[in-house]
């Protein structure tokens, strides 16, 4: 899909926590990955439509829109944050302990894709840029150790396409790596199993991250008006407003309309007063996530919750892999290869944290800015069959029975500080260790997971590497003009982030 997972997600645009990149650039040893150095990135790309008023954090002249989606419901968010203490802020002016509205990547109510954004503009405009549909990649070409190109196929027919300077590798955090597998790059086990011709062998499909969590409720409300069912309101009247570009449209509106970045009970105990690692959310489902197919009453809402820095971190990630078997008899699909492994809450503290997110939320929704709307939480009939409601016993079954990732995938081709780290896969400037021309940019290289929703924090991991990109080139290029003395003779090359 041209555009990725921007091309559907829920629009939020949340950098994450300085915290979070500061960590990014220990972990590299490259200090260009720091909150500070990144911040240009960040601005660079947007072009601030929003309502906060930290103009200085903010760019305005970026590809991507960013608006406030807001709402009545946010009125109330923000009476709750002040009856408990807590401030509302920016939440990407940076990131802090406390309650915010929702910056979406979205104009006039209309989504703003990365396809939208960057590729779509220059289309028909860019004589050095061709786009194929309806193809898809089987392997990566190689001489050595160097890329040459890529095998795809197109409607049945296997075409290659060689590479003039390098191949940049942006299939995603499990596109990547069955890639990367496929052209025989894996661990040596894997391409020992699948007898794939090895390349090279590194840990692709390790350091699987996403964000744990789930979706609070049903709560009811008294005043309906608050909430709008999708289904019961998709009226000749709803399309012509989305049409006409309103951003109150039913359409416009499926990203949460409030959040909150709460710091932990665990994580102040280990002095991380300014790295949040809960994020709550007030979102209006339009399926029931124990009962998808049943109809919700319009006055009812969920909260959602991740925890943002998952305890799992310092125990073991998941993994993505191939089923070999499967290979061996021929599939192709990465749906019928892959294993995915998420390894969630097999910390003890995870559970611990998310049931504090769950008292969180519970605290917020008992506050007489909700109260004064009549809001009520409606038992899980599954748990409230097995344990007496609002127990802990009761938390517990609700977290294992709601239990889901926020698709957040992140981190199968891990960054790091070179070919000493032998949990990495690309150096700092993406490159992928031990091998010439090639590269990965997108979320398969996050080290560790920001603590918030990653769609931010991908554009601009991506402005950067297509900096890095044509800083590398650009030296190719003053030393070939050096040499032939001429440089209006030699072609500049181009390149799309």
């Amino acid at each position: 899909m041209l555009g990725g997972s921007s091309s559907h997600n829920s629009l939020v645009y949340n950098r994450g926590n300085r915290r979070d990149y500061d960590n990014w650039a220990d972990i590299t040893e490259d200090p260009s990955w720091k909150y500070d150095a990144m911040l240009k990135f960040f601005k660079k790309a947007e072009t601030y439509k929003g309502i906060c008023s930290v103009r200085d954090q903010h760019g305005f002249l970026g590809p991507i829109t960013i608006e406030t989606s807001e709402g009545q419901i946010y009125s109330v968010w923000k009476h709750a944050a002040a009856e408990l203490g807590y401030k509302v802020f920016d939440p990407n002016g940076p990131q802090k302990e406390g309650f915010a509205p929702t910056d979406c990547a979205r104009e006039n109510g209309r989504r703003v894709s990365t396809f939208d954004a960057y590729l779509k503009p220059i289309l028909r405009s860019r004589r050095k840029l061709h786009v194929v549909k309806y193809a898809q990649v089987d392997r990566i070409l190689f001489k050595g150790k160097t890329a040459t190109g890529v095998l795809y196929t197109r409607h049945g027919k296997e075409l290659k396409v060689r590479a003039s300077k390098e191949v940049i590798v942006s299939a995603g955090s499990f596109g990547t790596p069955f890639l990367l597998f496929k052209s025989g790059i894996a661990p040596l086990g894997l391409l020992h199993k699948t007898k794939i011709s090895p390349i090279t062998y590194l840990p692709v499909g390790q350091n699987l991250q996403d964000h744990p969590g789930l979706e609070l409720g049903p709560f009811t409300v008294d005043h309906p008006s608050y909430f709008s069912n999708l289904w019961s309101n998709l009226t000749t009247e709803e399309f012509e407003k989305y049409i006409k570009s309103d951003k109150e449209a039913i359409l416009s509106g499926i990203q949460p309309k409030a959040q909150a970045f709460i710091v932990s009970s665990a994580a102040k105990e280990r002095a991380e007063h300014d790295w949040p690692n809960l994020e709550l959310f007030i979102i209006r489902l339009n399926y029931d996530p124990i009962n998808p197919s049943s109809d919700i009453p319009t006055n009812e809402f969920y909260v959602g919750m991740f925890v943002g820095r998952p305890e799992y971190r310092k125990m073991n990630f998941g993994s993505v892999t191939l089923d070999t078997a499967a290979y061996l008899r021929g599939a192709k699909e990465i749906e019928r290869l892959a294993k995915i492994n998420y390894k969630f809450l097999q910390s003890k503290q995870d559970y611990s944290v998310l049931l504090d997110a769950i008292q969180t939320c519970l605290r917020i929704l008992n506050t007489k800015a909700f109260q004064k709307i009549g809001t009520k939480l409606k038992p899980n009939r599954k748990c409230a069959k097995e344990h007496p409601f609002k127990s802990n016993e009761y938390w517990r079954c609700v977290v294992e029975t709601t239990g889901r990732n926020w698709d957040h995938t992140s981190g199968t081709c891990r960054m790091g500080h070179g070919s000493s780290d032998k949990n990495a896969v690309v150096d700092s400037k993406l490159k992928i260790i031990g091998l010439a021309r090639i590269r990965v940019v997108d979320a398969s290289i996050i080290p560790q997971i920001t603590n918030a929703n990653i769609y931010a924090a991908v554009v601009a991991l991506t402005e950067k590497a297509s900096e890095d990109i044509i800083q590398d080139h650009e030296i190719s290029f003053i030393r070939m003009s050096n040499m032939f003395g001429n440089r209006d003779n030699i072609t500049k090359p181009f390149f799309v982030s």
